[in-house]
């Protein structure tokens, strides 16, 4: 099953944004590929880039609290396994202290060194990181893998809890929403909010041949699945397709 994921507010959005950069990071990097490796260092900066926003790092911290309080309401009730609530607690606990403990800029190292700014200026340019325009790149490419894995471990700690807080975001967001079956008529499905307020909308689909179009507003939550084609412009489904429909709110 193919599933589609669709933010309500910033903080959701760059949390998926990151979930997805770090995945690709780890995946670059644990590689011995060093063409790999280029990618990781273009992965870096992206993930360096989120993790210098201070708006971010408050707007996660205040959720962790706000769901923090949440659970602790929930400790006096019998209908709850207060194990797995500990343990909830717990990681909420870890993952903030961490991220507060990333005084000043998480990206610092990144941005401060001149050998990365060398590179990221001429990843912009067509060709700009050949061994003709970067020769210290070519060399660094050529070296021994676990080198250049022990450097690029350097650069990402700093941002690894990033990593943790967003996951964890993630987790506990997800785990909020109840999966229910849905049809959408024609290709087409609507529902009002009825006053709630969402953080996440996520669509499961078994055909991947089509895609889902997402937007919602406080107003309508609207689902269109239109048919996907690699040669030319994506067209409506008009017949009824099934899916999963799940609504997530701490």
């Amino acid at each position: 099953m193919i599933v589609y994921e669709y933010p309500f507010n910033e903080l959701v959005r760059n949390m998926l944004r990151l979930e997805y950069l770090f995945g690709r990071y780890t995946h670059f990097s644990k590689s011995d590929d060093p063409e790999l490796h280029q990618c990781a260092i273009a992965t870096l900066f992206e993930l360096g880039d989120i993790g210098a926003r201070g708006d971010i790092k408050s707007l996660l911290l205040k959720e962790f609290e706000r769901q923090k309080q949440a659970l602790h309401g929930l400790k006096s009730s019998a209908k709850v396994d207060q194990a797995i609530l500990s343990q909830a607690l717990a990681e909420i606990d870890g993952a903030s202290a961490h991220l507060n403990q990333s005084l000043g800029k998480p990206n610092s190292a990144i941005t401060e060194n001149e050998w990365l700014n060398g590179i990221r200026t001429r990843l912009s340019i067509p060709g700009g990181t050949s061994p003709i325009d970067l020769p210290n790149f070519h060399a660094w490419k050529c070296s021994a893998p676990s080198d250049r894995r022990d450097l690029l471990q350097n650069f990402i700690a700093p941002l690894l809890p990033w990593n943790e807080s967003s996951q964890l975001f993630l987790k506990l967001l997800r785990q909020s929403g109840e999966s229910r079956d849905a049809v959408a008529h024609q290709g087409a499905f609507q529902q009002a909010p009825s006053g709630k307020v969402y953080q996440l909308m996520r669509i499961g689909v078994e055909d991947d041949s089509v895609f889902s179009e997402i937007s919602a507003n406080k107003y309508l939550l609207s689902v269109r699945f239109l048919k996907s084609d690699r040669d030319k412009k994506p067209h409506p489904i008009l017949e009824d397709i099934p899916f999963k429909l799940t609504l997530c709110q701490f």
